[in-house]
């Protein structure tokens, strides 16, 4: 019994501390596409917010089981929302880029 508790700890502590990675994606078509995916799942999979140069800011998405979540401050300093709720403030963040069959993800915040 102590060892569930343990675990179910663990597991919730480490979702209360999961961070969202901001990034975009090449197309081989030349276009652009502004993405979020949960750090640590595959970027391939990432989830859409708009083509460039639409702003990524204020469009609900969900990923990692996370949903309602919204990016804000393009302009400025970003930080995410999440069902209108402060989330997390991003960093500049580019340590990470993976080619995907679609072209190649780079991060450029994380959450």
């Amino acid at each position: 019994m102590l060892f569930q508790s343990l675990i179910a700890s663990f597991l919730l502590a480490s979702a209360a501390n999961a961070a969202v990675a901001i990034g975009y994606q090449d197309r081989p078509d030349g276009s652009r596409r502004n993405l979020a995916w949960l750090v640590g799942t595959d970027a391939c999979a990432a989830e859409f917010l708009s083509v460039v140069p639409a702003s990524p800011c204020g469009r609900v998405f969900a990923t990692g089981g996370y949903t309602g979540l919204t990016l804000e401050g393009c302009g400025g300093p970003l930080w995410l929302n999440q069902n209108g709720n402060f989330n997390a403030n991003c960093k500049a963040d580019n340590s990470y880029s993976k080619i995907c069959n679609s072209g190649t993800v780079q991060k450029t915040y994380q959450c």
